[in-house]
């Protein structure tokens, strides 16, 4: 049962509403969009017959790339994906916009900016007395354009790339809100749909489920499905994609390889003599244990790990070697050791009892080039020295002045508003040099630090939660294949890609050298990743490539981490699936199917009770239950059964009914409809259901609706 309403807005636009369940009213973008009325070699794609140039989405990619410091963790395809859809979204929402006549000024993306809370609640942004100033802001974006360093293109590429995304922002508000004009419920719609969803039924029934036949009694065959796919064309439409099966020869460290891992660690420890060629003779080297100067040896031993230079309490200590580190005397080393993936040697360079957290304050005094400081500081590092040493002069005088010193001095306004105040902080939440000073120095301690901000007159306030934390000189080496392993994959990858060249039956070979086979279907043409393989576009590539034949195999480098054989066993190109590519989504439907006939050749009987008898089961009844809520208990969620129980007449026996879970005949007991209630119904809240709803489906059918040409494939 639906409501039908029409509603007319300003423009005479007219949106068909329909509401299926409580409040559930769903507006079709198609209706929306209605209201706004060969190959460019330059172009890497088109939308709406406008270009997408490849000058341009290089760049965009670029920028994202330097802007953002794990861009090199999604991975290049990834990426691109990421900067393709913004593109197309942009393009889309100015294209219905340009249409509908609205255009974004620039004085409202400025508007935009001044307000939103990641410039206002900025440091760099706030004068002395902590408040937003729209000059510093300026004079900001003024030092980036004259900027001429690399750092400063890049500076200014992120603030463009921001400036950017505040425009595709308001794009977006205005076209929901033109749309949202002609959106809403009257009041008569809502209590409506309040009363059809609050309708109960009370019913009668006996219920055949699915469950009891087994699947291996119904027969499915590719022609069923072939039937199906061409009876409901519209749902398999599909984008050309490839099936693969493959098997993955990685490089895995031998135990040898560990061994001689391990014991070239060993050697590291005690001294050695080494011929010099220098002195011409035999001269002794210091070794782990006896070295002056632990972290430069670590770092010329080329550790595969970087230094950890700091304290660790017990808890973050490796579990394998914590009981010998915590045994060990200052100057021993403990392992090898395996942990994770690495064999390690640690040596203790010290033991202290230090505080989880500390209370403290500071005054930052920064100066030209220090982290953060603003276009219009003008301060030289001298400069800062001299300051920096005149007020801890002051301070340590009378610790009672710090507070007004900070308020007026430093460079930090969020922090200078209370006074210098940090409050509590974890051994972690600074950068080194503060932290150090923090941690290892006494409650009541006043001294100066410089870090990468500028110079800190740093004064600690408190400290609590003394425990035992170790520092660590620790020398890792990755445990990896080795040159005569990887050799020994190579020979094992080609010898089984050359027996299938030769004709061998790819999964017989692979079952009899004990290989996996890992099947990947349904792989597109832009696809990343490949399975186990992770990302590596080259496999998908040579799948779509016109050369490539249905069975054809092929080696693949998987960048120094192994091998992968390849074999394409589907083609699927653009247009309706083949029966092969559906029949893994199409059978469970036609199994349904045909289990629903027979099942209903099963509830011929006249009746509920002889239908009962005749499959040898129970009259079972349910009560009061809502066209909102229809969960049958003891069966599940059963709408079209609860429905058809709600339209049919008092007392007559409907059969053969297909719900979810199997074939119902019912016979309707009692239909109680409540009262149109008017004060049950908000219509300001259903309004904004509708609205949230329409939003958020509106970019997908705009979508839908544009045209849009991918060139990528062929570059990528």
């Amino acid at each position: 049962m639906a409501i039908l309403s029409k509603i007319r807005d300003r423009s005479g636009f007219l949106i068909i509403v329909i509401g299926l369940a409580m409040f559930s009213f769903v507006v079709s973008p198609k209706n929306i969009i209605d209201f706004f009325s060969s190959q460019n070699l330059d172009a890497i794609g088109k939308v709406n017959d406008e270009d997408i140039s490849y000058k341009e989405f290089a760049t965009r990619v670029e920028n994202f790339k330097a802007q953002n410091r794990n861009a090199s963790a999604y991975g290049a395809m990834t990426v691109e994906n990421m900067v393709w859809d913004q593109m197309v979204r942009e393009k889309i929402y100015e294209t219905k916009l340009a249409q509908a006549g609205v255009v974004i000024g620039e004085g409202e993306i400025w508007q935009a900016i001044i307000a939103s809370n990641e410039v206002v609640n900025s440091p760099q942004f706030k004068d002395k007395d902590g408040k937003f100033n729209e000059d510093l802001l300026k004079a900001y974006i003024a030092g980036l354009e004259s900027d001429t360093t690399e750092q400063g293109k890049q500076y200014l590429q992120g603030w463009l790339a921001y400036e950017k995304s505040v425009k595709q922002s308001l794009l977006t508000q205005a076209y929901n809100s033109l749309v949202n004009v002609g959106v809403g419920v009257t009041e008569a719609e809502a209590i409506n749909d309040y009363v059809i969803n609050n309708t109960s039924v009370s019913a009668d029934y006996v219920y055949l489920p699915f469950s009891s036949i087994p699947n291996t009694d119904v027969k499915v065959s590719k022609d069923d499905v072939a039937e199906y796919i061409n009876e409901h064309s519209n749902l398999y439409e599909t984008e050309a994609t490839r099936n693969l099966k493959l098997v993955k020869f990685s490089f895995t460290a031998s135990q040898e390889d560990e061994d001689d891992i391990k014991h070239g660690l060993e050697s590291l420890i005690a001294d050695k003599e080494e011929y010099s060629k220098i002195s011409k003779s035999t001269e002794l080297v210091k070794g782990f244990k006896n070295t002056e100067d632990a972290k430069l040896f670590v770092e010329e031993s080329s550790s595969d790990l970087p230094l950890v230079d700091r304290f660790q309490f017990e808890d973050e200590l490796p579990t394998v070697a914590k009981e010998d580190i915590k045994k060990a005397s200052v100057g021993d080393v403990v392992g090898p050791y395996k942990f994770s993936s690495y064999y390690k040697i640690s040596k203790l360079l010290d033991v202290q009892q230090i505080p989880d957290s500390v209370q403290a304050s500071h005054i930052l005094i920064n100066f030209i080039g220090s982290q953060g400081a603003q276009p219009t500081v003008t301060r030289t590092l001298a400069d800062a020295e001299k300051l920096a040493d005149s007020l801890l002069t002051v301070v340590k005088k009378s610790s009672k002045k710090f507070g007004t010193i900070a308020e007026n001095y430093s460079s930090d306004p969020g922090s200078a508003a209370k006074q210098g105040s940090l409050g509590w902080f974890g051994y972690r939440a600074m950068v080194p040099e503060f932290r150090d000073y923090c941690f290892e120095n006494k409650k009541g301690s006043v001294g100066i630090v410089k870090t990468a901000y500028g110079l800190h007159i740093i004064k600690i306030e408190d400290q609590k939660n003394f425990s035992k934390a170790y520092k660590l000189a620790t020398i890792a080496r990755q445990i990896q294949a080795s040159e005569k392993t990887e050799n020994k994959v190579f020979e094992q990858a080609e010898i089984f890609a050359n027996e299938l060249r030769n004709g061998g039956d790819f999964e017989a070979i692979a079952k009899e050298k004990g290989y996996a086979v890992s099947p990947v279907n349904g792989l597109k043409a832009l696809d990343v990743y490949v399975g186990s393989v992770g990302e590596n576009r080259r496999i998908v590539k040579w799948a779509f490539d016109e050369e490539t034949e249905l069975n054809a195999t092929n080696r693949f480098d998987l960048d120094e981490k192994g091998y992968a054989v390849v074999m394409l066993t589907n083609k699927q190109e653009k247009g309706l699936m083949s029966a092969t590519s559906a029949f893994s989504q199409v059978e469970p439907i036609l199994i349904k199917q045909k289990k629903a006939e027979l099942l209903e050749e099963k509830m011929t009987a006249g009746s509920l009770e002889g239908i009962a008898k005749a499959n040898n089961i129970k009259v079972e009844s349910f009560s009061n239950v809502t066209l909102g809520a229809p969960t049958i208990p003891g069966v599940g969620i059963e709408p079209g059964v609860v429905s058809a129980a709600a339209v049919s007449k008092q007392g007559v026996l409907v059969n053969n009914i297909v719900g979810d879970k199997g074939v119902f005949a019912i016979v309707n007991k009692a239909v109680t409809v409540p009262e149109a209630d008017a004060t049950k119904v908000n219509v300001k809240t259903v309004n904004n259901m509708v609205k949230s709803t329409v939003s958020s489906q509106l970019y997908n059918g705009l979508k839908d609706e544009s045209s849009i040409e991918d060139y990528r494939a062929a570059r990528y």
